[in-house]
């Protein structure tokens, strides 16, 4: 545990599990520190690359990359190499029988595609696994809404109620089908993980076969919860599939995220491949660094600390929810390099009066230049073997945007890949 490693990872979400694969895949040795999952864990699964600029829905996500401000992290990469860190995703996940598509348009141009919620409400997403039909999502008219008693807030009464406002799905017949539970009613209030997991063994997803086969070659599309599989496992939807006779659509729902575990599961079975270790429940106490320079991270395991020595270091600790920034009163800090993040002193400032409005705090974080270095009041690189990630980055509003786990991706692959060339000069 003590040997230098290249690259070490801090954070084993999206932003993190990007950035050890694009690390790992240049040939360096790559350890990740974590203490959890990261939003994968309340993920649906899809990639959200920018659905809104400016309150506005944007159809064409590159299109709406220029509108941006200068500062967002796909402006400081530039849409080139947001497109190749896409490109790199896709590939491993291909790798990993998990491929991942993007909608088309009559011109054959990539775009968003809005695709159903539990609450009966429309999402943008860019890239969604290969086993969904998009085409159905427009082109089916009669509908099947699927849940399960005792599934929390999954009422296919409300999905339609609320699809129908839409212009699009008002025209279409809808059937509504409620499911016993497989789990009996003695159970608690099932979650969409639980019955998943009953869908990865064949012996425990009769219940659903059953359920399905009663209304296949009647329907054109079914829209259920994410019940195809807890795992990476495409032939556990397409048996589904199979029983229902038609393409089958999962909702996207509240957590757990049965589709983030998915994603979850298909990167870490790629960096299997790799030189790579991790380190689960270690938490981050404090960096060492001398000049410009970070020489290690001490963290907290099993009750013993620590010191991960690398030559290089990629903080993709997530944002506020996930302890990546601290707040104290007028002041923002990042949580393992210490650094200050510029805030008003004044909190009513924080955030704006209006709900849907913009609010600081949505958009606070480290600020990096085009490499991902953070950067100090002078605009230069604060340490030269020091990258961030993700969620920790400043300039963007992923929930206004819906740009989430597509600055993930882009920000992960580019740490990861300048931190992998930095570890070069660092030996």
């Amino acid at each position: 545990m003590n040997r230098i490693v290249d690259v070490l990872v801090v954070g084993s979400g999206m932003a993190g599990l990007m950035a050890a694969l694009t690390a790992a895949s240049r040939g360096k040795k790559v350890r990740m520190l974590t203490t959890g999952m990261g939003s994968l864990a309340i993920s649906g699964g899809n990639i959200d690359l920018l659905g809104y600029v400016d309150g506005k829905y944007a159809p064409d996500p590159w299109a709406g990359m220029d509108l941006l401000p200068t500062g967002h992290p796909y402006r400081l990469m530039g849409q080139e190499n947001v497109r190749s860190a896409l490109n790199f995703f896709q590939q491993h996940m291909s790798s990993q029988q998990w491929g991942m598509q993007s909608a088309a348009s009559s011109d054959g141009q990539a775009r968003n595609v809005h695709t159903p919620t539990i609450m009966g409400t429309l999402k943008p997403t860019y890239l969604l696994p290969e086993k969904v039909n998009v085409d159905a999502l427009t082109s089916a008219r009669r509908v099947l809404v699927l849940s399960v008693e005792g599934l929390r807030d999954c009422r296919p009464a409300l999905v339609v109620s609320q699809l129908r406002r839409y212009k699009a799905w008002a025209d279409r017949e809808f059937l509504q089908l409620t499911v016993p539970s497989p789990l009996g009613e003695a159970h608690r209030s099932a979650s969409a993980l639980d019955l998943a997991r009953l869908v990865d063994r064949p012996q425990s997803r009769q219940w659903l076969m059953e359920a399905l086969a009663a209304y296949a070659g009647s329907c054109d599309l079914v829209l259920l919860p994410p019940l195809c599989g807890s795992k990476a496992q495409p032939e556990n939807w397409q048996t589904i599939e199979n029983a229902a006779g038609c393409p089958v659509v999962e909702m996207l729902s509240i957590p757990p995220g049965v589709g983030g575990l998915r994603l979850r599961d298909a990167l870490l079975r790629a960096l299997r491949d790799y030189n790579f270790e991790m380190v689960e429940n270690a938490k981050v106490l404090r960096a060492e660094t001398s000049g410009n320079t970070c020489k290690a991270l001490v963290a907290e395991a099993s009750g013993q600390e620590r010191r991960h020595e690398a030559r290089t270091f990629v903080l993709a600790t997530g944002g506020i929810l996930g302890g990546g920034l601290e707040l104290a009163p007028g002041k923002i800090r990042e949580s393992v390099m210490g650094l200050d993040i510029a805030a008003p002193a004044d909190v009513e400032q924080w955030a704006s009066p209006d709900l849907f409005g913009k609010h600081f705090f949505a958009s606070a974080g480290v600020r990096v230049d085009s490499t991902m270095r953070p950067m100090d009041s002078q605009s230069a690189a604060r340490w030269s073997n020091v990258f961030f990630a993700g969620r920790s980055l400043g300039g963007y509003d992923y929930a206004a945007e819906k740009s989430g786990h597509g600055v993930a991706v882009a920000t992960g692959w580019q740490a990861g890949r300048m931190a992998a060339t930095a570890s070069e000069g660092e030996r």
